[in-house]
């Protein structure tokens, strides 16, 4: 059965949640355990998914509570995609943010699944990343 939990002092193991971000599409951007058990932690909004006791998915949300917010770090088991998770994964964080204007970036090839999910191509959207994504052929940069 899938549960889902809102609750930012749900009882994660960090190391499972990297196992998900591994097998995941984000599994290119290594990840640490501490970092992001307190990425999480800090994070305005946060959702995990559970099948039975496993988890299966997750995803975090900045916002400064009056104008803006951003996802971060919509991750799913392969094996649960297409299955309608991830879009319940997205209603779920923004029904956590109490403003108008959320943002995020996709990982490169699935701006289609967040065009689903409502979200538009931004114009105007500029960055400055870390290395891994900031190379040619990373998908992230013109």
């Amino acid at each position: 059965m899938i549960k889902y939990s809102t609750e930012k002092n749900q009882h994660i193991n960090w190391n499972e949640a990297i196992n998900v971000f591994l097998r995941a599409p984000l599994g290119k951007y290594k990840r640490e355990p501490d970092k992001l058990k307190r990425a999480f932690l800090a994070s305005y909004a946060v959702i995990y998914v559970f099948d039975s006791d496993k988890l299966i998915g997750l995803g975090r949300a900045l916002c400064d509570g009056e104008y803006q917010a951003v996802i971060y770090d919509v991750v799913l088991l392969p094996e649960y995609q297409g299955e309608g998770i991830g879009k319940k994964i997205m209603g779920k964080l923004c029904e956590q943010i109490p403003v108008e204007n959320i943002i995020l970036y996709a990982s490169p090839g699935h701006g289609g699944f967040y065009r689903s999910c409502g979200f538009k191509k931004m114009l105007t959207a500029m960055a400055i990343l870390n290395p891994n994504m900031s190379n040619p052929g990373s998908g992230y940069l013109e």
